[in-house]
């Protein structure tokens, strides 16, 4: 008996004849769904607003009104980038698709990157995996190649459906086109892939090395933006999402842009090798101190450690709000120029479903609108960072003692309603402070009102995440994040296509009124905030009632 077990051994362990290679196929396998899902939504994207286009504007003569101010829209140009030959559908989609998949695409690279490379070395699992036959350096090439076919993966899906729905009898853009369209739509994927991986080796933590990535993300876009709304256009050279701007797919391709885009790809991953094989496990180029003075303040309640360890956050999101706020502001006079168009104004009505407004209350509501999605975004934040402590164990230390589930999880999900009660008043005033000198007449009772309104999505997104948390542990992360994703993807899909009551019923978004264009719907603010304690007070007593589960 013992000699067929021994026997039967080595037969176990020939599936396994690269080990060199485990991690970067840990990695892709990891990865592997998450990409084809960013596949689907961009084609999905890409579907409802070229073939919108073609359906409202079926001629040239048609477009001619509407695209001659859109393309004069100073706060669209400063999303979406300069447009070019918006007559033309082919030129429609890439402006409008193209700049928003580089922009979500960059985020998601930076961040899945952060994740593999310094987040895997935080919680431990990467000293598993280097006590086997590799190195720092090996397993940093390890990740960069998983992430790298993880990448292919998402250009090969991608290229296919752009390819499919170009064919499309009324878009009728050529293969090569799409082809291309897919490559430069993901190649902010893999910069930013490479950002996140060099900047993991510059900071001891996941957080730290996100807000590094992020930052350099912040000052890519807002050169980008300065030179798309000035005469500036020559800043577009210095910035990475300049140059992906600059390669214009579908209307004028310009490939040669691809030449720096690639060469620092290869800067960012050359440096994270070289610093990789050059550190400890567990050290970076900026570590922390081995020893520093004791600061006990905000230490004596969880509510007070709670809200210590959770103010850089909250402190940050609530500038980058008001920063987004402000900087609309300042270009709303600028914008309504642009929009003043009764083209304008007509096949806005026809595209995004919205009656004749004012322009700028229009305007304003596009901008209040972002910020919806922008304070969802903390929440999905904030209520992931809830369950991490959970699964690292560090709620543990606290259980032991004389503190209540309730109270710990009251206090933590407290401190989330807070930071969103001061997004609305953050978002109200940076709106307010750029459009007070302009001449344009908002006053500040309508621009909080709408501040108010922009909250309601997030107050109920924090309901949907506790009572995920409390009977659904594991899947905090993926439904606060998936609330985002399905809530833009519903609403931005609509605008092209006409979607059944009841599919759209399912996005948060669609329940807000667009304020200030439009007056709050405050009965259905109600009525959500209502399904959101609801949801919360289910979760808070799951979580009282169930076993506190590890990662």
């Amino acid at each position: 008996m013992e000699t067929k077990v021994a026997a039967a051994l080595p037969a176990k362990f020939e599936n396994y004849k690269s080990p060199g290679s485990a991690i970067a196929r840990f990695v892709s396998r990891r990865t592997f769904k998450s990409a084809v899902l960013w596949a689907f939504i961009f084609a999905i994207y890409m579907a409802s607003k070229s073939v919108g286009y073609a359906k409202a504007y079926p001629t040239v003569s048609s477009r001619i009104g509407f695209t001659k101010s859109l393309g004069n829209n100073v706060g669209l140009n400063a999303i979406l980038g300069t447009p070019h030959s918006l007559v033309s559908i082919a030129g429609y989609t890439a402006w409008n698709v193209f700049g928003i998949i580089s922009l979500i695409g960059a985020v998601w690279g930076l961040l899945i990157a952060t994740k593999y490379f310094r987040g895997e070395e935080e919680k431990g699992r990467s000293e598993l995996l280097l006590t086997g036959q590799t190195t720092q350096k090996n397993a940093a090439l390890n990740i960069l190649g998983g992430l790298g076919s993880c990448w292919l993966i998402l250009l090969a899906v991608t290229a296919l459906l752009f390819a499919v729905i170009g064919k499309i009898h009324t878009l009728n853009f050529t293969v090569s086109g799409s082809l291309f369209f897919a490559l430069a739509s993901v190649s902010s994927i893999a910069l930013f892939i490479s950002v996140g991986a060099f900047t993991s080796q510059l900071m001891p933590t996941r957080t730290r090395a996100s807000t590094i990535a992020v930052a350099f993300f912040g000052l890519s876009f807002l050169i980008r933006a300065m030179a798309d709304t000035t005469s500036s256009h020559w800043l577009l050279n210095l910035t990475p999402l300049g140059w992906i701007e600059k390669l214009q797919p579908l209307s004028g391709s310009q490939p040669i842009w691809l030449l720096p885009i690639i060469g620092l790809i290869l800067i960012f991953c050359i440096l994270t090798v070289w610093l990789a094989g050059n550190r400890d496990l567990g050290s970076s180029t900026f570590a922390d101190h081995d020893s520093a003075k004791a600061k006990t303040w905000l230490l004596n309640t969880p509510l007070a450690a709670a809200i210590r360890l959770t103010r850089a956050a909250s402190l940050t999101w609530l500038l980058v709000i008001f920063i987004f706020g402000f900087f609309y502001g300042l270009i709303t006079k600028s914008a309504i120029k642009a929009l003043d168009s009764r083209t304008f104004n007509h096949g806005l009505t026809k595209i995004e479903h919205t009656s004749h407004i004012n322009l700028g209350e229009l305007f304003l509501g596009i901008v209040f609108f972002m910020l919806m999605v922008l304070i969802m975004a903390y929440v999905a934040s904030a209520m992931t960072k809830v369950r991490e402590d959970e699964a690292e164990g560090y709620v543990d230390n606290l259980l032991v003692r004389k503190v209540s589930r309730l109270n710990w999880l009251a206090g933590r999900v407290g401190i989330i309603v807070v930071v969103v009660g001061l997004s609305s008043l953050t978002t109200s005033v940076a709106v307010w402070l750029g459009t007070i000198n302009q001449g344009l007449g908002f006053s500040f009772h309508t621009l909080w009102l709408a501040g108010l309104n922009a909250v309601i999505p997030a107050l109920l997104a924090i309901g949907i995440c506790v009572f995920c948390y409390g009977f659904f542990p594991r899947r905090t992360a993926l439904v606060a994040y998936g609330i985002i994703a399905w809530s833009f993807l519903i609403d931005i899909v609509s605008s092209g296509i006409n979607l059944n009551h009841y599919i759209m019923d399912t996005s948060v978004l669609s329940h807000i009124s667009f304020a200030p264009a439009t007056a709050p719907r405050w009965g259905t603010a109600l009525n959500l905030i209502g399904v959101g304690v609801v949801l919360a007070i289910l979760g808070a007593w799951r979580f009282n009632r169930r076993d506190l589960a590890s990662e």
